[in-house]
């Protein structure tokens, strides 16, 4: 049966049902009036892969209704499958630093690649700890793009990220209190921000998810409690507008996705009215209590442009939960370094994370992060 169409005031109250009829063209400069991204086609018999949720496709960002991991890619046993793993402190495997675990999976330790050489694999699971000490590229085929392809997936694509995040925004469930609590207000309502994961420190390393999406504060809870009225809790879960929902978009480790820009066209900031020179972290807008840098554009080159980062609403800052923006600003940088995207957030960022966050700073080939994992995407089979 067809989908009926729904205004898109609709859209923001409830879940799947129906799909908006509106269009709009890709810009490089500002954000299209009435921004939707619910335009998805009839796929009838077609599905995902285990441990991957249904995305609706965007005619903003010409993405048709797409596969993505509902958690962040974990490494498992090729013989357990389900069941990802979690290396124990002092484990080659474990991500660690002067005896502090850091709850990811350290795939560049030795014996630890996730290959079936070492008889392991990427899946998308609730167990296990996200895969980190990986780049984006390089070493061969050990890195994330090459690890996607091998399972007949590919690294999650900005536009893909993108028609993500302009879904999540308009989802009434997904803006809540700072600690997951009283959610389905009106996005953008004052004092409700976008769930923005586990990004408080406590505990101060990444976490394992849940696989009953209702925990969806699950082991935030310094109380032990893993409700989202718990003490420190926060919201680790956002859902799409079918109802689908994705663990860790924005939170818990940042994530590799298929983009990179040149320096040089890397956004301009100010702050009080200055050109800031240098790497810094930034608002998407000014507000209240936000910071004082704020970017005055949208860089430049093929890859950039406000559609590329920004939530829908111009006015929207970390004061919402949307997240910041690192980056390099300068006068007349001439500097064609290439930087890769990583994108949501990482367990001790705060206000930094978001479902729209951006990090421009890394280089695609950097092997020994520690709080890097990335999200396979595929088509709809």
């Amino acid at each position: 049966m067809k989908k009926p169409l729904c205004p898109l005031t609709i859209i923001f109250l409830l879940a799947a049902g129906c799909s908006s009829a509106a269009t709009q063209t890709f810009n490089n400069s500002a954000p299209a009036a009435n921004n939707t991204n619910t335009a998805s086609t009839l796929t009838a018999a077609k599905s995902c892969p285990p441990g991957f949720v249904k995305v609706p496709g965007s005619t903003v960002y010409h993405t048709p209704d797409f596969c993505i991991m509902k958690y962040e890619a974990k490494a498992a046993l090729i013989s357990n499958p389900a069941v990802g793993l979690e290396p124990k402190l002092g484990d080659p495997c474990s991500g660690q630093s002067n005896g502090h675990a850091y709850g990811t999976y350290k795939n560049n330790g030795v014996g630890c690649a996730t290959t079936a050489k070492n008889n392991k694999q990427v899946v998308s699971t609730a167990s296990g700890f996200p895969i980190a000490y990986i780049p984006e590229t390089a070493n061969g085929s050990d890195n994330v793009k090459s690890y996607c392809q091998q399972m007949g997936w590919h690294l999650i694509t900005n536009p893909e990220w993108m028609t993500i995040a302009r879904n999540v925004e308009q989802v009434a469930a997904n803006w809540c209190n700072a600690d997951g609590t009283s959610c389905g207000a009106m996005p953008g309502t004052l004092g409700k921000i976008l769930a923005n994961g586990h990004n408080n420190a406590q505990p101060a390393a990444a976490l394992v998810a849940s696989a009953n999406d209702s925990q969806a504060c699950f082991g935030t809870a310094t109380d032990g409690s893993n409700t989202c009225d718990g003490t420190n809790s926060q919201k680790r879960t956002l859902t799409l507008s079918n109802g689908e929902v994705l663990w860790d978009f924005a939170g818990n480790v940042w994530q590799w996705v298929d983009g990179s820009v040149l320096r040089k066209d890397e956004p301009q900031s100010k702050s009080n009215g200055k050109l800031d020179i240098g790497w810094l972290s930034s608002e998407f807008a000014p507000g209240p209590g936000a910071l004082l840098s704020v970017i005055t554009g949208n860089g430049q080159g093929p890859s950039l442009g406000y559609d590329s980062f920004r939530p829908s609403n111009p006015a929207w800052n970390s004061n919402n939960g949307v997240g910041r923006i690192f980056h390099y600003s300068s006068a007349s940088e001439t500097n064609t370094t290439v930087y890769g995207f990583i994108r949501g957030g990482q367990w001790d960022h705060g206000a930094v994370d978001g479902a729209f966050s951006m990090h421009l700073t890394p280089v695609p080939d950097k092997t020994n992060i520690d709080d890097v994992g990335f999200r396979c995407a595929a088509p709809l089979q």
